[in-house]
């Protein structure tokens, strides 16, 4: 791989950690806060839907500015973020820090996307597309477990050090190593949500429900894995499920190839419901090396339709606007951050109404509705 497309794909890496590993710490997060796990969940939904309303408003304002000092300096705020992350005493603190590091996160991202296709030849600006998009997942996939065990081997407060020091070498390699990047021609919002039409707008909503309920059960995973095994560093669980959104992300590339996209995501929505719901039938039974490897069965295979899915719903989205795929591919990572955020409220409604038993089964139920609404959606897209 191109070294200066590595730099950007590993700051699309670090964001995706920084996000994902607040789920294996959320136990030790509420209790050093003196907060309900409830609450701490919210610091999930404070950065993601900073990020997604963040990343087209800041995007669009900043048109004008130079690329490369606009991924240097998003980095630097990126970096700053984090290291007060690990620093701060009180919660709400903890609270500004995470939306301080969501807006940083909210214009690398898009820049380093549009970026990614400037570093290499025409023929190769999907693959570097799809690879910066890919690092996000690569940060749930290696940095979340990385990330927790580091934060249960000392405290979760290294996790953010972790962070902050991999972002700090990111900025300064953009800096050293990233030519000067020509910008593409501004484009206001108003004129990229012309380019959308209602199928466009639908299959979007499919992402944010699809998420939201893949979420509501990702958010509060520790507390759940613990109260099923009282295992309470659940980094090799993090390991496992990441495994399984690695194949899920090469087999939703590979049968989205042969079997199309809209019969792959129909499966993965499918699977990925089944399996949701399969969390919840855990939680009724004892503690036992049983539980321990249902859990990990449970965690691996979870990620293969949960992350399987994603490649295909993005091409999907781009066979219904090709000349749009890279706006796009922004507003579906804005969407993906939409549903993370959602889901980190909604799981934390239903442990507070109920108990923390019934968080799998009400994201199955909510991914069957997003499995509805394409099933709805496909169809009226084959009509027109």
């Amino acid at each position: 791989m191109n070294y200066r497309l590595l730099l950007l794909v590993l700051g699309t890496f670090i964001i995706g950690t920084d996000d994902s590993v607040i789920a294996g710490l959320l136990p030790n997060i509420a209790n050093d806060m003196g907060v309900t796990i409830t609450a701490a969940g919210q610091l999930v939904t404070a950065f993601a839907i900073t990020y997604a309303i963040g990343a087209p408003v800041l995007g669009t304002l900043m048109s004008n500015m130079p690329v490369k000092k606009l991924l240097v300096i998003s980095m630097v705020v990126f970096t700053i973020a984090n290291g007060l992350s690990a620093v701060v005493t009180s919660f709400e603190l903890l609270f500004v820090t995470r939306i301080m590091a969501a807006l940083a996160a909210a214009v690398f991202t898009p820049l380093a996307m549009a970026a990614s296709t400037s570093l290499v030849t025409d023929t190769m600006r999907g693959k570097a597309l799809s690879f910066v998009i890919a690092g996000i997942t690569i940060g749930l996939i290696l940095g979340a477990p990385i990330g927790t065990w580091i934060g249960n081997a000392m405290t979760w407060r290294y996790s953010f050090v972790f962070v902050a020091v991999v972002s700090l070498i990111i900025a300064i390699g953009v800096l050293l190593f990233l030519p000067k990047i020509e910008r593409e021609v501004s484009v206001s919002i108003k004129e990229r949500l012309k380019s959308f039409n209602k199928i466009i707008v639908l299959t979007l909503s499919v992402s944010i429900i699809g998420t939201t309920g893949g979420f509501m059960t990702y958010t509060y995973i520790a507390p759940m894995i613990t109260a099923i095994t009282t295992i309470e560093n659940i980094s090799i669980f993090l390991l496992i499920l990441g495994v399984g959104a690695l194949l899920g992300n090469l087999a939703g590339g590979y049968l989205t190839d042969r079997i199309g996209a809209a019969t792959t995501l129909k499966l993965s929505l499918f699977g990925f419901a089944i399996l949701l719901a399969a969390f919840s039938l855990l939680t009724l039974l004892n503690p036992s090396p049983l539980a321990v490897v249902l859990v990990g069965l449970v965690s691996l295979l979870w990620g293969i339709p949960g992350f399987g899915m994603n490649p295909a719903l993005n091409a999907y989205l781009i066979s219904l606007n090709p000349k749009q795929a890279s706006m796009i591919l922004s507003f579906s990572a804005s969407s993906l951050y939409m549903g993370i955020g959602l889901g980190a409220i909604l799981g934390g409604g239903v442990i507070s109404l109920s108990s923390i038993n019934y968080v799998g089964i009400s994201s199955g139920v909510l991914v069957l509705v997003a499995l509805l609404v394409f099933i709805s959606v496909n169809k009226t897209a084959k009509n027109h």
